[in-house]
């Protein structure tokens, strides 16, 4: 009874501190005088309604246990995706104390959480030792790839009879692209949501376009129009030399800007190009039988970066936000976290997708950096079917409260400043592709595009012919590992 007064007197506290961001997944309008978003109330199924659904389905429980996270200590969102230690009026942290306690009162699992600098070497030894000391891992990307490759995480398909892996709780992404010999070590749902953070997105500066009387980016985005081509047409039309000194630098004015080359290598997913594809659960390397169109890409990042003073390529990330924050940036790509970075930004700002390659392509494509997080389960687990549900209804509580606080009001609403900005995180984070090379770092096929790129180079033939044939040597190691699970 303790447990439920608590999760009621919890839900009640943020619904007072967020009553004006009450989560509704129905259409919204925008105020033509101020540009605030005003809900429209549907019939459509709320995020709650659905979880709500599929948890009744979960006999309650009291396995008067924990439930220990391994999470990488310091990163980002890491630490703050799992564990809160009291309500709050901070969105992301109360709704995690909610789905915390829901657990605790469902399933009479107490959740906990050990951060670790290298969380790859502490889930190997604990493995290694049977020490048991962990239900849950949640590495980085590469190193979630090292620990499947070695036998160090259960496949999640052997679980599927007791969680809902094809549901909207669950990435379709990582189920899809991730599955090798019929297993699938790793996945993203809505437990984590530092991969949210780390996808790769667009901004761009409202002020900018209509001083330049620019085309609305988001009816392109609506009509399949907005390519590579008609980003480059208007990014070209507002590079100038701001203060006239005759040279161009971090005090000009510029139609693109990044921070390293990241925004580059999501050229490449972004016009739906693979590295390595998995077909009847067999990787298989393709980046070769992309040539032509990875060559027509390659010559556009050349034009981009190399051939005007279009692009402004910083290595600092406090550099890039702040150029584009002072209107510096036509457009700017970041990863999804960098929107909560503008909000005291003057100008109107927006979303979007990175642009298809050409109007023939079907959907938008984008990619989720290594440094995020990915859920796995530990391969030496005592009871799978209790861990099982244990973890679906740790994603569905997840999909209920964690989910609305980060994508309805931290992102679409708090911050982002208009409707248009909602839809379009909505087509981003439903487009997510994943790519084996690139999570396999070893095969280092990424690699190529984006070194070329940054070169201004499109000799992609002769750079690819010296990689394949070690690409193919990393691929067949890892896929001997895979074959002995």
């Amino acid at each position: 009874m303790k447990k439920t007064i608590c999760i009621f007197l919890s839900l009640l506290f943020v619904i007072c501190c967020l009553s004006a961001c009450a989560e509704n997944n129905g259409p919204k309008e925008e105020s033509k005088d101020e540009g605030q978003t005003t809900d429209v109330i549907t019939d459509e199924p709320t995020k709650a309604d659905i979880a709500d659904e599929f948890l009744a389905k979960i006999p309650d429980a009291n396995y008067k246990r924990t439930f220990n996270v391994l999470v990488m200590s310091g990163v980002g969102n890491s630490e703050k995706e799992i564990y809160a230690e009291d309500a709050s009026s901070e969105p992301i942290e109360n709704a995690v104390f909610l789905r915390n306690a829901a657990m605790l009162d469902k399933l009479g699992v107490t959740i906990t959480m050990t951060p670790q600098a290298s969380v790859a070497t502490a889930a190997q030894n604990d493995i290694k030792a049977n020490a048991k000391s962990y239900d849950l891992i949640m590495a980085n990307g590469i190193d979630t790839g090292s620990l499947a490759q070695n036998g160090y995480l259960y496949n999640f398909l052997d679980l599927a009879e007791h969680m809902n892996l094809d549901r909207e709780w669950w990435d379709p992404g990582t189920l899809r692209d991730c599955a090798i010999n019929g297993k699938v070590f790793f996945m993203n749902g809505d437990i984590n949501i530092l991969d949210n953070d780390v996808t790769w997105i667009m901004l761009f500066n409202k002020k900018m376009i209509a001083d330049n009387d620019l085309e609305e980016p988001y009816q392109l985005v609506r009509e399949k129009k907005w390519t590579l081509d008609k980003f480059f047409e208007m990014v070209r039309t507002v590079s100038k030399d701001s203060n006239g000194d005759g040279k161009y630098d971090e005090n000009d004015t510029y139609g693109f800007i990044t921070t390293n080359g990241g925004g580059l290598t999501n050229f490449m997913y972004t016009s739906d190009i693979r590295t390595v594809t998995v077909e009847d659960g067999t990787p298989k390397i393709v980046m070769g039988e992309y040539q032509e169109k990875i060559v027509s890409v390659l010559e556009f990042c050349k034009k981009l970066i190399h051939d005007g003073n279009f692009t402004w390529i910083s290595q600092n990330p406090v550099q890039s936000k702040e150029m584009f924050m002072n209107n510096q940036g036509l457009f700017y790509s970041e990863v999804l976290s960098y929107i909560v970075n503008l909000s005291d930004m003057d100008s109107p700002y927006g979303v979007l997708p990175t642009p298809l390659y050409d109007e023939n392509q079907k959907e938008y494509r984008t990619h989720v950096d290594n440094v995020g997080s990915i859920i796995s389960i530990p391969s030496n687990i005592d009871d799978p079917v209790q861990t099982a549900t244990i973890i679906e209804a740790f994603a569905l509580y997840s999909y209920k409260f964690v989910t609305p606080a980060y994508y309805d009001v931290t992102l679409k609403r708090k911050k982002s400043r208009d409707s248009e900005s909602s839809e379009m995180i909505d087509i981003i984070l439903q487009s997510r592709t994943y790519d084996i090379g690139y999570i396999y770092n070893s095969i280092g096929l990424a690699e190529v595009f984006r070194g070329l790129a940054q070169q201004g180079s499109a000799d992609f033939a002769s750079k690819y012919k010296q990689r394949e044939k070690s690409a193919e040597k990393a691929l067949k190691s890892i896929m001997k590992k895979y074959d002995k699970l």
